[in-house]
């Protein structure tokens, strides 16, 4: 438990350090839930989870939990996701925004004989589809590489997520 708490210690203040490019850039506050298809090394689960952030033009910081089960195999994980928007200019005008960034976080796996905590860091991909002002879908991979982690060394995530904007 003592990595989780450390971990969302040090994803707040990454999170609280992502500024707006400009003044006039407006930061959105967002709730989403996100499906994907995981692979720990060679285990493959589908996962489930719920995501919070905040975003301007340009950044993007999300912090999710991610729960994921397969047999004997039990995976939750907490991570949060800071991305960049890429070809902004070529993409202002149409509802694909693509991104890419970097991801740090916590994980525990349990199975049977044992239950393992460690870290999680690595880089994503994708783009945001705008449905609305207030609605978006992401599609992303992200891949990354565990510390403190015997049985696990990386894991690579195809998700889905939905976005619900406020404020």
């Amino acid at each position: 438990m003592k990595v989780y708490l450390k971990t969302i210690f040090i994803l707040f203040l990454l999170n609280s350090t992502v500024s707006a490019d400009d003044a006039s850039d407006k930061f959105y506050t967002f709730i989403g839930v996100q499906t994907a298809y995981t692979q720990y090394d060679n285990i493959d689960a589908p996962t489930i989870g719920f995501k919070y952030g905040k975003q301007t033009s340009q950044w993007r910081t999300a912090l999710s939990y991610n729960y994921a089960i397969n047999s004997d195999d039990t995976f939750h994980s907490l991570i949060i996701q800071v991305d960049r928007g890429i070809l902004t200019d070529l993409f202002e005008d149409v509802p694909f925004k693509p991104y890419i960034g970097f991801s740090l976080g916590a994980m525990q796996y349990k199975n049977d004989l044992m239950t393992e905590k460690g870290y999680l860091y690595g880089g994503n991909f994708g783009f945001n589809y705008v449905l609305n002002n207030e609605m978006d879908i992401d599609l992303g991979y992200r891949y990354m590489t565990t510390s403190k982690l015997k049985e696990i060394n990386n894991r690579g995530d195809f998700a889905l997520s939905l976005h619900y904007y406020f404020d």
